[in-house]
């Protein structure tokens, strides 16, 4: 089998459901895989997912930035969720978060990986940080970007403006099923809120996913989310 490029959806401490999936996708030592980034929080094994993306390629996650804004923050002042990963983690775990890009290019693929989205009208290496890690609906070329359950009307999904040139593999945004259009795809499809865990295999643009073992995260409520039809996704 030649070479191959997979990449995979946001973690969450989803480890169990990431080897099953590097499985099914029949993963080899020449085959490239890269995560959206969102590795740790919420899912029971953060350590194990973190050091399986040490062994590959990850994008850094808004999660991943949280814990490295929070590096000297007292236990007390943390959340649960947060305390509890930190516990999981080492020092060199945290200095591992502290080298990850921000986006991956793949011009064989005319593709690129970024945590979660891009504004219109820029290159990879001149968009914001801020929309990298965090984009979802957004009315460029305003700056702001708000969560779908509290977006006003006018601000779509930022996959309604990406053109292009690159289509552009993305997490973040919890899908009830995968994104997939022209010039995106979304993968996160909420293994952590027990959904499933999907991966993206390049060159063929197969998507495979296999279903979460338990449900980590208490169930939120689910917004329509005006993208390219109706496409559900917690908020």
């Amino acid at each position: 089998m030649s070479s191959r490029t997979i990449v995979i959806g946001d973690l969450h401490g989803c480890y169990d459901e990431a080897l099953e999936l590097l499985a099914r996708v029949g993963a080899t030592s020449s085959d490239r895989i890269i995560f959206t980034g969102d590795l740790v929080d919420r899912g029971p094994k953060p350590r194990e997912c973190v050091e399986l993306a040490m062994r590959h390629e990850s994008i850094l996650g808004n999660h991943e930035e949280k814990h490295l804004q929070q590096r000297r923050r007292r236990d007390e002042d943390l959340l649960p969720d947060h305390l509890r990963t930190r516990q999981a983690l080492g020092p060199e775990h945290l200095d591992y978060f502290a080298t990850l890009p921000h986006f991956i290019l793949l011009p064989e693929y005319q593709a690129a990986v970024v945590h979660a989205g891009v504004l219109p009208g820029k290159s990879m290496e001149d968009q914001e940080p801020y929309h990298l890690l965090h984009a979802q609906c957004v009315r460029p070329p305003e700056r702001k970007s708000y969560w779908p359950s509290k977006a006003p009307a006018d601000y779509l999904f930022w996959t309604n403006h990406w053109k292009g040139p690159e289509r552009v593999i993305f997490g973040h945004t919890v899908f009830d099923r995968p994104l997939v259009t022209e010039y995106a795809v979304g993968i996160d499809t909420g293994c952590a809120h027990g959904r499933s865990l999907t991966a993206v295999v390049l060159p063929s643009w197969e998507i495979v996913s296999v279903p979460a073992r338990g449900t980590y995260r208490g169930g939120r409520d689910v917004a329509l989310l005006p993208v390219h039809g109706d496409v559900c996704t917690f908020s």
